[in-house]
């Protein structure tokens, strides 16, 4: 149950920060409020609320006060969790929740705290959470990785592949310049016109996925960088610019990625330039929640 009496003002709820040891936002103690029921050998769990606690500077426990779920389930359903290389880049905070994959302590349930006999909260959670003759339907976590690399230009580097890669792109860029221009949120593209279009760097954004633990990758943009401006193309439209590369479509050809790159991003993390490899052959080879290094 929930004391939803007083509403706690934002005035209030700052005098309590302020007497508070850590800001909101760094402090580590959140309660979540669930119904649980095992019945026939079913686990299910209703997710109810949640009530945040901190510590005053002397010590004292500050109660910051109840989150009715209903007030912010269209928020916890929306916002993706960031998540540096080891996470899923698809996880919202909703279904982080209703799959019980993160480390928590059973503090009560009903009216048992537990004080007495800590080795039944222990005994409860394994029961309800991972006991194997317990059925139970919780939220699965789908591995996908967004990863986005760079394309070596042929300026910096001698493979061939580079510069077989960049002469394509920039003759079907000299070619359909109106694309770029219907896509450009910059007018710069329209004072250039009628001079050639020099890429002078090309950056590919892709969603990895695992099938039968064998990457699958799909393109989702590239990210042309012309004159020192950017555009960046969807899937779609480069699609519809319709580049075949050594008679391979687009997506086939950077799938088997023969030409020299350095991955920048994975999810949320930057990728330094010296481990862009070592992050490269961890998504082939590591389980893919241990991928940094």
């Amino acid at each position: 149950g929930s004391d939803k009496k007083k509403i706690v003002s934002s005035q209030d709820f700052m005098a309590l920060e302020r007497n508070a040891l850590l800001p909101f936002v760094s402090s580590n103690d959140l309660f979540v409020h669930e119904y649980w029921e095992i019945f026939n050998k079913t686990f299910t769990s209703e997710l109810k609320g949640f009530s945040f606690t901190g510590i005053t500077k002397a010590g004292k426990k500050i109660n910051y006060g109840y989150v009715d779920v209903q007030d912010i389930s269209n928020l916890l359903k929306n916002s993706i969790i960031p998540a540096n290389a080891n996470g899923s880049s698809e996880l919202s905070y909703w279904n982080a929740l209703q799959s019980k994959k993160y480390n928590f302590h059973l503090v009560q349930l009903g009216n048992n705290n537990f004080r007495t006999n800590p080795k039944a909260s222990l005994q409860l959670q394994y029961q309800a959470i991972e006991d194997p003759n317990i059925n139970r339907e919780l939220a699965k976590i789908i591995p996908v990785k967004n990863i986005k690399y760079s394309v070596l230009a042929p300026s910096i580097n001698s493979n061939i592949e580079n510069k077989n890669f960049y002469n394509i792109f920039n003759e079907s860029i000299n070619n359909n310049k109106q694309a770029v221009l219907n896509n450009s949120l910059s007018d710069h593209f329209q004072t250039i016109l009628f001079v050639p279009w020099e890429i002078d760097q090309i950056s590919i954004h892709e969603k990895w996925s695992q099938y039968k633990n064998i990457p699958f990758q799909e393109l989702q943009s590239i990210e042309l960088t012309i004159d020192n401006h950017t555009i960046i193309l969807s899937s779609k439209q480069l699609e519809e610019l319709g580049i075949k590369i050594n008679l391979q479509s687009l997506e086939e050809y950077l799938s088997e990625k023969r030409f020299t790159f350095l991955i920048e991003l994975i999810n949320t993390q930057d990728i330094i330039p010296q481990q862009s490899e070592s992050y490269y052959k961890a998504l082939f080879i590591n389980p893919w929640n241990q991928i940094t290094q």
